[in-house]
């Protein structure tokens, strides 16, 4: 694992041991930050089940204000943490939060201050989780400063891309994952 572009570009980063975690690749790390463009500086990140932390870290490289990272295990955020740590990013530009992505998603507010923010998820290709975060970013209308999502998941699982509502959303594939981008039409 790598960081891909920015301030930190070429930076290694430690993986995860076991299979506790699987990192995004880098060639769909690039593909995502491409789909992005100069959307993510200044903007708050949120990393749902962060892994070791490579999404978040990506961004904060390319200039994001602040990346809230979350994951249930706590192992993950200790690995987030060290990685954040050898790329010298200041403490005040993340935060660490251990929990189930769907629960904390669920009480998360936006930035109150008119900051734009972004979303990732990248959770374990095994569950729902997937599906569940993009069923509760899609409900209702865009919240406010929200510029995309993007979740990732197995090319198995289906997420509907047909325009809903106030949302554009498209699924791009890359061998078995896919990506799910969700924007305000």
């Amino acid at each position: 694992m790598r960081v891909v572009s920015g301030q930190w570009r070429g930076r290694k980063l430690l993986s995860p041991k076991g299979n506790l975690v699987r990192p995004t690749t880098d060639r769909v790390k690039e593909a995502m930050f491409s789909i992005l463009g100069p959307s993510v500086r200044g903007c708050q990140v949120l990393d749902l089940c962060c892994g070791a932390g490579g999404l978040a870290i990506e961004a904060l490289s390319r200039g994001a204000s602040k990346a809230i990272l979350v994951d249930v295990h706590r192992k993950s955020l200790d690995l987030a943490r060290r990685n954040l740590e050898l790329c010298g990013a200041e403490t005040d530009h993340f935060e660490l939060v251990q929990s189930d992505a769907e629960v904390f998603f669920a009480g998360w507010q936006p930035p109150d201050d008119g900051t734009s923010w972004l979303l990732f998820c990248d959770p374990p290709y095994h569950t729902s989780v997937a599906v569940g975060i993009f069923q509760r970013l899609t409900h209702g209308d865009p919240a406010s400063g929200f510029k995309a999502g993007i979740i990732e998941h197995s090319a198995a699982i289906v997420i509907d891309d047909s325009e809903k509502g106030p949302w554009k959303i498209s699924n791009r594939r890359y061998g078995e994952t896919c990506l799910t981008v969700v924007r305000p039409g």
